[in-house]
């Protein structure tokens, strides 16, 4: 037998692809009818008599022991596209978030590793990373340039007057 997904050699009575996971068909092929005798030229032509309807098996009650109803067992996913679970992604945030180790780690998990979702998620921190870098160098450029040269000298002189002159010296 084979899977009709990816085309592995399976065992007899398998109901799922070891390999990619995929439920298995088992083709049914019913028997091709007899042709029916053709009648004599001096019979009469009669119909077939109907078939009597089949009796329902007798329904018998479940056993103590025995469970009412069996789930199907879940496919097997491939590891490469195992979804993570919101816990994973709160702990790869953490860890992206930390300077050094964060960024080597988000370099290895965006290029290499087998599952695509954690791929994906530290490659959208590469887009995050990407904004903040040129929201920060718009920034830089408008702060040097002097063109909010009014703006900067009133966030200056508030900053001054509560107190906090190390930050006030970056705008005046």
């Amino acid at each position: 037998m084979f899977c009709s997904n990816c085309g592995k050699v399976l065992p007899d009575g398998a109901k799922f692809c070891s390999a990619c996971g995929q439920p298995i068909e088992i083709p049914y092929e019913t028997p091709a009818p007899e042709p029916a005798p053709e009648p004599k030229a001096d019979e009469p032509i009669s119909a077939p008599a109907p078939e009597p309807p089949k009796p329902e098996p007798p329904k018998s009650e479940p056993k103590a022991d025995e469970p009412l109803f069996v789930p199907a067992p879940e496919p097997v996913v491939p590891e490469e596209n195992r979804p993570l679970g919101p816990w994973a992604y709160f702990g790869y945030s953490i860890l992206f978030s930390i300077p050094v180790i964060g960024f080597i780690l988000l370099i290895i998990f965006s290029f290499a590793g087998k599952n695509v979702n954690r791929k994906n998620f530290a490659r959208s921190y590469w887009c995050w990373f990407i904004l903040a870098l040129a929201i920060i160098l718009i920034l830089v450029v408008i702060l040097l340039t002097g063109v909010l040269r009014g703006v900067t000298d009133s966030i200056g002189l508030w900053l001054n007057s509560v107190g906090l002159d190390w930050l006030a010296n970056l705008f005046l």
